[in-house]
Parts: structure tokens; C-alpha cells; sequence
């Protein structure tokens, strides 16, 4: 029951490998996720493109563009990521995107294992300090307040109210700041949307469907902000047709 509680946040983390190499950053706004993960990884010395490999390694699972992959594919890719975002962090041990790409990974790696061995590896729980500790080195950063509300908010459904201190009250919260923070991505309210909707789309839905468009007005055009512009749009079409099926397919994101 708890073997994805971190991977439950599905992070689209913002542009902070805007330095990057050029070619790493150019495969990665067209959508060409292996390529701008090989690219990137290869300056092992540069902290900003192993940001970026540790992002592009999660993005076909992040964006559900992960149909063909196996969950040992899923793994694997999922413990790359983590590995980039420790090279990052060795580099430069206080740089928050650095933390948030580690909860990252660490999360989608409690997906693929055994329940008991997630929790056993302290998976959910190593992933809730990093997302604490990024807060903590840079408070102007959106996606810290919108990972960790989305873990509490997640734990709550999954484990109920208090399970690692989670609460339903404090992810709203942090999920509610992050989506009015400054450059805030449309990732984020796309995001708190799929929460909501898992969580209740009845007790939830006037607030999931404002997100919703929300995601759809605010998303980028390149490869990022089309994929999530797209999915917030299927969810909305569900949520508005049937809820419950919405709440299926927004479970769905959550988990598979």
C-alpha cells in the first residue's frame, strides 16, 4: 500500500538546468527524452546537467509516454535518475533542485519494489526529507511546497491521516501556495488536480476542474508543457462526463 507514496508527487521539475548543455537542453524541449538524458549525463562534472539527466530519465513515467516500458525498465530508469540527482548533490550538496530530482527518484523506485522493502528502505521517508530540506534552501521554490503537499496529501489517501505524520490539511495548504507562487509551471496545478481528483472528485471537483484549466491556459508550448496541457484536458473531459471514472484514471497516474 505504501511502496509509492514518494513516487505519488510525479514531478515536472522547473528549469533550473537552464544552463545546461545546449544540445541536452534542446532534445529535452522537443521531447526527446533519451537523448537529452545521454547528453546531459555526459558532463558528469556540471551540476545543472545532471539535473537535467535525472529529469529526463522520469519523463516518459511523469507524462504516462511509458506504455512500452516494463516495470524492471521502470526501475531502472527510476534509480538513474537517482544516481544523477547524488552526482548533482556531491557536487553542490545544497542545491534544492538537486534534493527535489533525489525525492524524485527515490519515489518512482518505491513504485517498482516490493511493498514491505519500500517501506523497510525508508523510500517514502527519504523522499519527504529531501522535499523538506529543498524548502528549506530555497522557500521561493514552487515545486518544494507542490512535491511535499502532493506526498502528504498522497500518504493520506493511501495510509490514512497521521501515517509519517502525514496530514490532509498541511498538503492542501502547500499545494494551495505553490500554484500561486511566483513562476509557478502549469505542471503544478495539473498536478494538485490529479490529487484532488484521486482523493474525491465529488468533495473536490469545483477546485480540480478550476486547476485544470488552470494547467491548460498556463502550459508552455514546448514538449513539456503540451503533454501536460493534454493530459490536464483528458482529466477535465472525465472529471466533467464522469467522476468516477476520473477518479479511476487521476488513481491510475498516481500508481501504475
Amino acid at each position: 500500500m505504501l511502496s509509492a507514496l514518494a513516487a505519488s508527487v510525479m514531478v515536472l521539475s522547473p528549469p533550473a538546468h537552464a544552463q545546461a548543455p545546449a544540445p541536452a537542453m534542446t532534445a529535452f524541449e522537443t521531447g526527446q527524452w533519451g537523448v537529452a538524458e545521454s547528453a546531459a549525463a555526459s558532463a558528469a562534472a556540471d551540476v545543472e546537467a545532471l539535473i537535467l539527466a535525472s529529469e529526463a530519465a522520469l519523463m516518459p513515467i511523469t507524462l504516462d509516454q511509458a506504455e512500452g516500458m516494463s516495470r524492471r525498465e521502470r526501475r531502472q530508469a527510476a534509480l538513474r535518475a537517482q544516481d544523477y540527482a547524488e552526482a548533482a548533490l556531491t557536487l553542490e550538496p545544497d542545491n534544492a533542485q538537486a534534493h527535489l530530482r533525489l525525492a524524485a527518484g527515490l519515489g518512482y523506485q518505491s513504485r517498482y519494489v516490493n511493498t514491505v522493502r519500500a517501506v523497510m528502505m525508508g523510500l517514502p521517508q527519504r523522499g519527504r526529507d529531501h522535499m523538506v530540506e529543498a524548502l528549506a534552501l530555497d522557500p521561493s521554490e514552487p515545486w518544494a511546497p507542490a512535491m511535499l503537499g502532493a506526498w502528504h496529501l498522497e500518504v493520506v489517501r493511501r495510509a490514512g491521516e497521521g501515517m509519517f505524520d502525514a496530514s490532509e490539511a498541511e498538503g492542501l495548504a502547500l499545494m494551495r501556495q505553490s500554484v500561486e507562487m511566483d513562476d509557478a509551471p502549469a505542471a503544478i496545478p495539473y498536478r494538485f488536480a490529479v490529487a484532488l481528483v484521486a482523493a474525491d472528485p465529488v468533495a473536490h471537483g469545483e477546485e480540480a476542474t478550476l486547476m485544470l484549466n488552470r494547467a491548460i491556459t498556463a502550459s508552455s508550448q514546448d514538449a513539456v508543457g503540451q503533454a501536460v496541457s493534454a493530459l490536464a484536458g483528458h482529466l477535465l473531459g472525465l472529471l466533467q462526463s464522469d467522476p468516477a471514472a476520473a477518479q479511476v484514471e487521476a488513481v491510475r497516474l498516481l500508481e501504475e
